[in-house]
């Protein structure tokens, strides 16, 4: 190697002491900054495990962890950065003025990215629901796959994939169904004027008495809901046991109320309407109706 050097410097006449010089005067500020790179190394390691074990220890999210690991990451690594400049004799207040005149016009062209972001992680941190859970958001109800910083994932009853921005989520209603593990179920049906409410109190009660699925304290109840029109509108109350069971348990038991109902022999009325005919002429019927006058 040096036998090469030397040949070069003889074709070429090239002076390498001027460099070999340059080396050895940056080499101590260069060993410097490599020690400064491999001390906030181990502070990011050491620092990193003390907050994932935390977080993990507190519940958070796998999304929110992450979200914290890579902060802490890059929090540490730019001061290490900027102490390595500094050993070096880099300026960088012209580079951060730079980078700051970036970093704005990064940010008014990504307004709705950001404010996703903001939501995401005020969502992770809140907690309202988490994966797995099934919510209510204006007019979608779904299971929660997946929650990112940009939107939430929500996988439908029908099998559907709803991509849902979280700036959306944090401005509406969020009706979590299984947040709690007991929920109380209200399943409505309607019977006619003319049967006795107790009656059919008793039989609705009984197609819950005996299911394991249900609480028995407090005990199911069968309430009067509303004095319809046309009907008497009843409501069954019903503690369920597993909240994640709430949208099968829910066509089951309306179905076999219908049924037991029937059974029972008590009618489940439909919507009608009875017209009064007054002070009407006969010549004004069989003027308008003649074929119909004709054949009665």
């Amino acid at each position: 190697m040096v036998e090469t050097l030397k040949e070069l410097q003889k074709l070429f006449n090239i002076d390498y002491s001027p460099i070999f010089n340059e080396f050895i005067r940056w080499l101590p500020r260069l060993v410097s900054g490599i020690i400064v790179f491999l001390l906030f190394w181990i502070v990011y390691r050491s620092l990193r495990y003390i907050l994932v074990r935390g977080l993990k220890r507190a519940k958070f999210s796998l999304t929110l962890i992450e979200l914290f690991s890579r902060l802490l990451k890059y929090l540490i690594f730019s001061i290490a950065i900027l102490m390595m400049a500094t050993q070096w004799g880099i300026e960088i207040v012209p580079l951060l003025s730079t980078l700051g005149v970036v970093g704005i016009a990064v940010g008014l062209a990504a307004q709705r990215t950001v404010a996703n972001v903001i939501s995401g992680i005020v969502i992770l941190i809140s907690r309202p629901f988490q994966e797995g859970d099934w919510v209510e958001l204006e007019d979608i109800f779904g299971k929660v796959l997946r929650i990112s910083l940009r939107s939430t994932h929500l996988l439908t009853k029908d099998n559907l994939l709803v991509d849902y921005p979280n700036e959306k989520i944090v401005e509406s209603k969020i009706i979590n169904h299984t947040f709690n593990k007991h929920i109380r179920l209200r399943i409505g049906i309607g019977i006619a004027y003319k049967e006795s409410i107790p009656v059919a109190q008793q039989v609705l009660k009984k197609v819950v008495e005996k299911d394991d699925r249900f609480l028995q304290n407090p005990a199911p109840q069968v309430v009067v809901a509303e004095i319809a029109d046309s009907s008497i509108n009843l409501e069954l109350l019903v503690w369920l046991k597993n909240s994640f069971d709430e949208i099968p348990v829910i066509y089951e038991i309306r179905q076999k109320m219908k049924m037991a109902l029937d059974e029972a022999g008590i009618e489940i009325p439909f919507p009608h309407r009875q017209l009064f005919i007054e002070n009407i002429q006969a010549e004004w019927l069989d003027q308008h109706f003649p074929k119909q006058i004709n054949n009665r």
